[in-house]
């Protein structure tokens, strides 16, 4: 999701980096890359950090009263819709509409599988289902080397400014505070990359950022993280 104009006047402030345009997003996963090719790049991790021992205690603890949040207002819906379903059945008439509802969502569900299989083959024609272009000696694939080598965090906060496309994120993995803790990781000349959106009414928007030398990295927005993000300061 884009961040909205509010966010992006304080976040540029924050990163000394005066946006018109930004969107936390994520990248696919980075392929092995060739043992000599990662050596020469100095053996850098490919998988973003995992979250620390008590932070993810913290979430075990807090969990089942979230779950037991979310179960009280579930249980009044399923309760509603048993006591309809009961008395549906009791209605010759009813059955027929239960019947004719069943068909009707079983042809939506049709409807939709074969949206997303077109959607998918869509993404496919672009190469959008892939994270770069394969070319490790390239911009993209270098810029993917150092990836997770600069920040372990698994998104990244995407921002043009009117020279660069800054690339933004915090340096380690964290659970709150994304916004307050991110540091600018790439500073890109804009006659350097350019941002595509090959499938602009796709959902979720997936971008390219397909550099000066042709090569190419797919990068996703993300909704949660700027959601997030504006109350992190």
């Amino acid at each position: 999701m884009e961040l909205r104009p509010y966010d992006l006047k304080r976040i540029g402030r924050r990163l000394d980096s005066p946006a018109s345009w930004g969107a936390w997003c994520r990248i696919g996963p980075i392929p092995e890359p060739p043992a000599e090719v990662r050596f020469a790049a100095g053996g850098g991790r490919l998988r973003p950090g995992w979250i620390r021992p008590h932070v993810l205690l913290g979430y075990l603890l807090v969990a089942p009263f979230i779950l037991l949040w979310m179960a009280i207002p579930l249980g009044f819906v399923l309760l509603g819709e048993a006591l309809g379903a009961v008395n549906r059945a009791f209605s010759a008439t009813a059955r027929d509409t239960v019947r004719r509802e069943k068909e009707e969502r079983k042809e939506r569900k049709a409807q939709q599988e074969a949206r997303e299989r077109d959607e998918a083959a869509e993404r496919t024609a672009h190469r959008l289902d892939e994270t770069f272009d394969g070319d490790w000696n390239g911009r993209a694939g270098q810029l993917l080397l150092g990836w997770y080598g600069k920040s372990k965090y698994p998104r990244r906060m995407l921002l043009r400014t009117d020279t660069h496309l800054v690339i933004a994120g915090p340096r380690g993995r964290v659970s709150t505070g994304t916004v307050r803790k991110s540091r600018v990781l790439e500073r890109i000349p804009l006659e350097e990359v350019v941002l595509e959106t090959p499938l602009p009414d796709d959902r979720p928007i997936v971008n390219r950022l397909r550099f000066q030398d042709g090569s190419w990295l797919v990068v996703t927005q993300v909704v949660d993280e700027g959601l997030l993000g504006s109350l992190d300061f």
